[in-house]
């Protein structure tokens, strides 16, 4: 290999790993040196998933649409970085409420459809795989009240 092409090489590669130990001790998610649950490491048999749930007048509960943002693994990754914070409580109620004010300027003008909410309420879903049948158990995380 030529001498320009071996520099080329050395800083690329110096480049990426610099870039991605930075994203790491910022706690920053800097794609592609992002560090997402399902590939930083080998996990046990034991999973979590993230979810939020529009709640009406009455406290039934539905999923929010998937048009309403964070959804999946973006709010799991969110509400896994929030919690550490040492307001948590606060901010997971913040991420809410905003999806509940998302879910209502989305009906309003018509994307999505459904009920008018009177809060938002999201869960982690703790779920032990090795087990027959899988034992699942539901954290609530925030809960966002309109009134």
């Amino acid at each position: 290999m030529t001498r320009p092409r071996g520099l080329v090489v050395t800083a690329t590669i110096t480049l990426t790993i610099i870039l991605s130990l930075a994203a790491l001790v910022r706690d920053r998610l800097l794609w592609p040196f992002s560090h997402y649950p399902m590939y930083s490491g080998l996990y046990g048999p034991r999973t979590a998933i993230t979810r939020a749930v529009a709640v009406d007048a009455a406290g039934k509960e539905w999923p929010l649409p998937s048009r309403v943002e964070p959804s999946g693994l973006h709010l799991h990754i969110i509400a896994d970085h929030l919690r550490r914070q040492p307001d948590a409580e606060e901010r997971l109620t913040r991420v809410a409420g905003a999806l509940g004010r998302e879910y209502e300027r989305l009906r309003t003008i018509g994307v999505v459809e459904g009920a008018s909410l009177a809060g938002v309420r999201i869960y982690r879903d703790s779920i032990q795989t090795a087990t027959k049948p899988h034992a699942r158990s539901t954290t609530l995380l925030a809960r966002w009240s309109e009134r």
